[in-house]
């Protein structure tokens, strides 16, 4: 059997020369991340590991991303607790308030490598598979373990190979891709699985393209994702999804789930009315996501009555986005510009949602109640979000009238 991405970076990494998919692998961690929302219950858990020490401080990475700044009391304990648990164990890589969302910054700063495992305490940590690590999400307790032992147990993952050919439309966007890629699988449709992105398309996607597949994944139950630019030609995957892009156009996902994927023209008629509208996130607050917001907003104004909450994923892409002229910008039009964080995406900071308000995101995540109770969420490429953030409903097509 010619193996997987997957397979290799497993079988290298342990040894196993003949590993399979369904094996259990005693997996060697090269990177542990561990966040602000599950760290405190982390630290607990490795407190009653007796007389366990941290394995790799240099290999060990915290942020405070999700409640960043503190959005709380017990928010602002926890970062306390994190801060005095990386001192006391020489763990010298702490992004705090600021630095933006783990999954980014890690890929910036150059923290997961092709080939290496990274372990992460966050679903979305399939995320960093953009770079070429086998990257997957783990609980609270096992990555308690982790930092004891730097080791975690895997099953080898059977792997899904989506084959992305053609070339995107003019205003058709990897995210478009993704949820259309999602409304075919279904929320457990790569379920445990590797993701495998292959094809012309997939090739000529950029690396922020490839983070928004990557984070995406997770919605379809991945654990983990990968670009491969060279496969094995025998290589064996469970199944093979085709998708020719050339023929794709604008979608978006309908409140509930990720997959309630639908062509945008069919709700961008004006009936839906917005009250906010979001443009951040690891799947949504990346430098190409400012840049469109910033070409479709100059020299206008946002509706009445719409909040429009721009969250820069990372420092650097703030900085990045200051210097050519974006977020100035996206101030003038009426947007609020947040520090780097994922902001409203989880609920948890700015941009939660009241009882029966309608948001429209690029974010990951569209459930009840993910961006305050009650509040409803669309799900939509950035152009998209802008131009609903100008009309006031949820449109694909920029009114000449708009402000």
């Amino acid at each position: 059997m010619c193996p997987t991405r997957a397979v290799n970076i497993l079988s290298s990494k342990c040894g196993e020369r003949d590993a399979r998919p369904g094996d259990i692998v005693d997996a060697p961690v090269d990177r542990a991340m561990i966040h602000d929302n599950n760290a405190a219950l982390v630290i607990e858990n490795f407190g009653r590991i007796a007389g366990a020490s941290v394995w790799s401080p240099d290999r060990t990475v915290f942020f405070i991303d999700h409640h960043s700044p503190s959005t709380s009391v017990k928010a602002v304990k926890h970062h306390s607790l994190m801060r005095r648990f990386a001192r006391d164990n020489g763990i010298t890589r702490l992004f705090d308030c600021g630095w933006g969302i783990s999954h980014v910054v890690m890929i910036e700063e150059g923290l997961a490598a092709p080939g290496e495992i990274v372990a992460g305490t966050d679903s979305h940590t399939t995320g960093e598979g953009a770079s070429g690590a086998f990257a997957t999400g783990i609980g609270a307790t096992e990555m308690a373990a982790v930092l004891a032992a730097g080791r975690v147990w895997l099953k080898v993952p059977e792997t899904v190979k989506i084959s992305l050919n053609g070339a995107l439309p003019p205003g058709v966007y990897a995210r478009d891709v993704m949820t259309a890629v999602l409304g075919r699988l279904g929320p457990e449709g790569a379920n445990y699985r590797s993701v495998e992105f292959q094809g012309s398309a997939a090739d000529a996607m950029s690396l922020d393209d490839r983070i928004v597949c990557c984070v995406m994944s997770m919605e379809m139950g991945a654990k983990n994702a990968v670009f491969v630019s060279a496969p094995d030609e025998d290589a064996e995957y469970e199944r093979v999804e085709e998708f020719d892009v050339s023929s794709m156009t604008p979608m978006a996902a309908l409140p509930g789930l990720p997959t309630n994927a639908v062509p945008l023209s069919e709700i961008a008629d004006g009936g839906v009315k917005i009250d906010q509208a979001f443009i951040g996130s690891c799947s949504g607050g990346l430098l190409g996501d400012i840049e469109t917001a910033a070409r479709i907003l100059e020299g206008k104004r946002v509706a009445d009555g719409v909040r429009l909450i721009v969250i820069p994923a990372t420092r650097r892409i703030y900085n990045e986005s200051l210097k050519r002229g974006y977020i100035g910008i996206l101030h003038d039009a009426g947007a609020v510009i947040g520090s780097p964080a994922c902001g409203g995406c989880g609920g948890h900071d700015a941009g939660i949602l009241a009882e029966g308000e309608v948001c429209v995101a690029n974010s990951p995540r569209n459930m009840e109640g993910r961006m305050g109770a009650g509040g409803v969420v669309y799900l939509a490429n950035s152009a998209a979000v802008a131009i609903s953030a100008l009309t006031g409903h949820i449109t694909g097509e920029e009114r000449r009238d708009a402000r």
